[in-house]
């Protein structure tokens, strides 16, 4: 099994994946890869196609900034081993296999098939220490619904809210939207960096707002409108 440099700790940064967040995860694996401590860590760059499929990536953080990672001729087939003794990223080389040890994995991901839960859960099973949220977190955070039932659950004061399974559901979100007043947001229910959100102002564009958002998700969620700012906060600890 091959150890990129044994003075430092190999840490799979995972980027891009099958979602419509994609570019977005590009962004963001780049200025990991720019900032990383290359004193302390050795980046495994493995990158996921829109596809879906795995690739040990050995080329430039530019290529994946600009999205031309994947036509480089610096990609090879890979898989995250399963096994839990053996931490390992397999690499397939035409009819030869290459082992990389790896001491964490980093999933730089957006959106569904990344952020939800399910890489987490890969790399869980797989018993090597992942650097972010767990599965049920990302599960729980990536479905604005639940995030909202939990929250309320816990004595959270969260806004008014309503889930729409199909377009046909447009008569209840009309006498939604009437009832908490305009504005209105229209989300999809699992999915993030604003894609598909709308503040509605008025009944005019709620249809379009919906339709919009049933482009991301199979369920659309109605928010009521909170006047104030956004704080972000984040953890650091372990488990």
């Amino acid at each position: 099994m091959c150890k990129l440099d044994k003075k430092t700790k190999n840490i799979a940064v995972i980027f891009g994946g099958c979602s419509p967040e994609y570019s977005v995860s590009l962004e963001s694996a780049s200025a990991v890869l720019k900032n990383l401590d290359t004193k302390r860590y050795s980046a495994v760059m493995v990158g996921i196609s829109k596809k879906g499929d795995w690739f040990y990536y050995t080329g430039t953080t530019y290529a994946i900034q600009n999205d031309t990672w994947l036509e480089s001729g610096m990609c090879t087939p890979a898989v995250i081993s399963p096994n839990r003794s053996r931490h390992e990223l397999i690499v397939l080389e035409n009819e030869d296999v290459r082992r990389i040890e790896l001491d964490a994995v980093l999933p730089v991901l957006h959106g569904k098939n990344g952020e939800d839960g399910t890489v987490q859960g890969i790399v869980q099973a797989a018993g090597i220490p992942l650097a972010g949220c767990g599965v049920l977190s990302s599960a729980l955070c990536m479905d604005k619904d639940r995030a909202h039932r939990l929250a309320g659950a816990a004595g959270v004061h969260v806004p008014k809210s309503l889930v729409l399974n199909s377009v046909s559901d447009l008569k209840i979100a009309y006498e939604f939207a009437e009832t908490v007043g305009y504005p209105v947001f229209v989300k999809p229910v699992k999915a993030g960096s604003s894609y598909g959100i709308t503040k509605v102002q008025t009944e005019s564009t709620l249809e379009d707002a919906i339709c919009g958002a049933f482009e991301y998700d199979n369920e659309v969620i109605l928010e009521e409108n909170i006047n104030g700012f956004e704080v972000g906060c984040a953890v650091l600890g372990t488990n």
